[in-house]
């Protein structure tokens, strides 16, 4: 019998039990249907956070103080245990070493740009120079603060082409020279507006990372002045370029080493530690990976829970079709011939499965990424694993039962009621 002709006998016995093939099929649908669904949303989030950093310098590395062990409690850390001006002017006689460019911000906080009775919510960085390599501004108009803004503690701000937009309505040269007016916690700061970046939302999850609609950008020295009560005395936190993008920790690391032997070796609470974005990249692909294969089990078991059923629903349909069995072999059919027909039928049974599972893995994908804001389609490895799944499910479970049929005695099957 050709293969042709035994296709044709497999679907008209799946045609027979419309049904049941259905309800056969499910199994398969739902556990390819997880899979690609899975990889989709895998994929989509993997992007989202890695365009999320795309607007952070490969080279950027933060460092920061820290308990200098979990079993501290001598209560919080203090003042005098952050960077002070000292250590300030120490990483600033770096630069050009291993440190391209250093951002400590001052006081920053969230505020509203206001212009007669329009308002728009925004965050208030006060920082320096660095900050545009740091998070790769692009401006449109204008400049950005350069150290004489610092330096003197210019009454300047660098605003986003979403602000113009939503306040000002005009073109962004045209904004050069005007003064935006900032609502801080009710105190009202007011500059010239020097510059114009172009706003792109950072976005992990479908959510702002900033909590405002964008950055307002004044000198750190102003920020401290206007919004500080009392003069700064430290920082918490410094960000900073490194000028070698290929051993960025390694230097980061010798960074922080350097710094706590020679300014945290007899302080018994603190110490310097730092994380990279290179780092924190790497950990969160990591940790999604994790999941994705974790979770991608679970799809798994469930393919092997729908093999199963496809073998159950062989093994009763070989018992149902036993006369027919044996009238097949008495007109001529060889073990071979019934065992193909039966596994050519499993398989069909779990290529359809996978068929429309793809197209529930897509929807869920789609549905998943568009939360995600990353609109991402399965990728065709993804789809041609499954198909290929698919047909090693259906082989290997349809053989047991094929088997079975195969070895029926032609006799005994016709005598079957």
């Amino acid at each position: 019998m050709d293969i042709l002709e035994t296709i044709k006998l497999s679907l008209e016995g799946l045609r027979s039990n419309k049904l049941r093939s259905f309800l056969t099929m499910l199994g398969i649908i739902i556990g390819i249907g997880s899979v690609i669904g899975i990889t989709t949303i895998g994929d989509a989030l993997t992007k989202s956070v890695n365009k999320a950093f795309d607007s952070i310098a490969n080279t950027a590395v933060q460092i920061y103080v820290k308990p200098k062990n979990a079993d501290y409690d001598g209560g919080e850390l203090t003042d005098s245990d952050y960077f002070s001006e000292n250590i300030i002017n120490y990483l600033e006689a770096q630069k050009g070493r291993t440190i391209e460019d250093l951002v400590y911000h001052g006081a920053s906080g969230q505020g509203y740009v206001k212009e007669g009775r329009d308002k728009e919510p925004v965050s208030i960085v006060s920082t320096s120079e660095g900050e545009k390599n740091l998070f790769k501004l692009k401006m449109i108009a204008g400049r950005f603060l350069n150290d004489q803004d610092v330096a003197r503690g210019k009454s300047v701000a660098v605003i986003s082409d979403k602000v113009l937009e939503e306040i000002y309505k005009v073109p962004a040269p045209e904004a050069l020279g005007q003064e935006v007016k900032i609502d801080v916690n009710g105190k009202l700061l007011v500059a010239t507006i020097i510059g114009v970046y172009e706003y792109e939302e950072m976005k992990v999850m479908g959510q702002s990372l900033n909590g405002a609609s964008s950055s307002v950008y004044i000198p750190r020295t102003t920020g401290d002045r206007e919004l500080l009560t009392e003069p700064r005395t430290s920082y918490y936190d410094i960000a900073m370029t490194l000028k070698n993008p290929d051993t960025i920790e390694e230097d980061a690391k010798a960074l922080v080493d350097d710094l706590n032997a020679k300014f945290y070796k007899d302080n018994p609470r603190a110490e310097v530690a730092h994380y990279s974005a290179e780092s924190e990249i790497s950990q969160m692909n990591s940790a999604m990976g994790s999941i994705q294969v974790a979770i991608g089990a679970i799809a798994a078991i469930s393919l092997l829970v729908g093999g199963i059923g496809v073998m159950n629903i062989l093994l009763v349909s070989v018992t149902e079709r036993t006369k027919e069995i044996g009238i097949r072999k008495a007109l001529g059919a060889t073990r071979g011939d019934i065992r193909k027909q039966f596994i050519i039928e499993s398989v069909i049974i779990c290529i359809i499965g996978g068929f429309f599972g793809i197209i529930l893995g897509t929807i869920i994908g789609l549905i998943g990424s568009k939360l995600l804001e990353f609109q991402t389609l399965p990728s065709l490895g993804s789809i041609v694993v499954a198909v290929g799944f698919s047909m090693l499910i259906g082989i290997f479970f349809g053989y047991y039962p094929a088997n079975k049929a195969a070895k029926l005695d032609p006799i005994e099957a016709l005598r079957y009621e």
